[in-house]
């Protein structure tokens, strides 16, 4: 007995096509979420979460890092405040697990920021609470995929307001 094989229709080559460019797509987003500026904290290994936001439109991430061991010395979630000016439509997209205690997201608005055609400015204040006051801690901001090559960053150490502002 002689079995065939139907042939592939196009739509099911679609398909693997899709699922194999999502698969690619993550896999470079997971490895440029590595690459990351260390400045005077280099050589230290981290620990990152990163809510994602949409900003007028404009996927964005907001990485917190700190050091490998933060999942034991972080007490509660992280707050995060991200300010922007008046009437800027905003969202949380997607949030994480924090250090292991959860993330508080929250928005707020500022007169004293603008919003042009071609930039939004944006206030982020990240509060990592620790056992550690030592423990450093990291912020970025990055938009959308060229933002993560150069992200926006401040530093500061645990309980303690870290703030940053910059534009998407």
């Amino acid at each position: 007995m002689v079995i065939r094989q139907q042939p592939r229709s196009s739509l099911a080559r679609i398909d693997k096509v899709k699922r194999l460019q999502r698969v690619s797509l993550l896999v470079i987003v997971a490895l440029l979420s590595t690459l990351t500026p260390q400045g005077a904290m280099a050589g230290t290994g981290w620990c990152r979460t990163d809510p994602v936001v949409a900003i007028g439109g404009q996927l964005a991430d907001v990485f917190v890092s700190a050091p490998l061991d933060a999942p034991l010395l972080v007490t509660g979630p992280n707050h995060i405040v991200i300010t922007l000016p008046p009437g800027v439509g905003r969202i949380l997209v997607a949030s994480t697990l924090g250090f292991g205690q959860g993330e508080i997201v929250e928005f707020a608005e500022s007169p004293s920021l603008n919003a042009t055609a071609d930039r939004i400015d944006v206030r982020i204040k990240v509060y990592v609470p620790a056992t550690d006051d030592s423990m450093p801690v990291l912020v970025e901001f990055a938009p959308e995929v060229v933002g993560v090559l150069a992200p926006a960053s401040a530093q500061g150490t645990a309980n303690t307001w870290v703030s940053l502002k910059t534009w998407i």
